[in-house]
């Protein structure tokens, strides 16, 4: 096994008692060590980034396209983030912004052909990726695991945000 990532290390040494805090840093292990695999292969592969991809994603999965304000919503960053990596999109000719009313600011952002053929080679890329790293892993728990991880994101929904003191 390679070497623990932080958040592996931090769950090692969390008290047995603190079980939800020792959920939560394994499943940011597992995350991290996914994500990092994903990043490097896109890099090595496409010369681009995580982000890029999950905008193309945001756009491949929505195909009326998405307001900036929407794509940053989908995808869980500022509009100012998303704004850069779109203009780096449509400078690679992936997308294009089209203005959806009279009031300049809002433009609607969708695939172009070549994005959507760049998007499906990615997503050809990404699902290599995950079904090597999960690949001892039998379909059946597969679905179990992401039975339970479903019902922990509607237990979170529910809760809502937590507040602060």
């Amino acid at each position: 096994m390679a070497t623990p990532n932080l958040f592996e290390s931090v769950a090692g040494v969390t008290p047995e008692e603190d079980h939800y805090l020792r959920l939560w840093f394994t499943l940011l292990g597992c995350f991290t060590q996914v994500e990092r695999a994903l990043r490097r292969r896109l890099r090595k592969d496409f010369d681009t980034s995580l982000p890029r991809f999950d905008l193309l994603t945001a756009l491949a999965t929505f195909s009326d396209g998405l307001t900036m304000t929407e794509l940053a919503e989908k995808v869980g960053v500022s509009k100012g983030n998303v704004t850069g990596v779109v203009r780096r999109l449509r400078e690679d000719g992936l997308v294009r912004q089209i203005q959806q009313s009279a009031d300049r600011r809002v433009q609607r952002v969708e695939l172009t052909e070549a994005g959507s053929t760049r998007w499906r080679e990615m997503r050809a890329v990404y699902r290599e990726v995950v079904e090597e790293i999960l690949a001892e892993m039998s379909h059946a728990e597969a679905d179990a695991l992401r039975a339970r991880l479903h019902r922990t994101q509607l237990l979170i929904d529910r809760s809502g945000p937590v507040q602060s003191a």
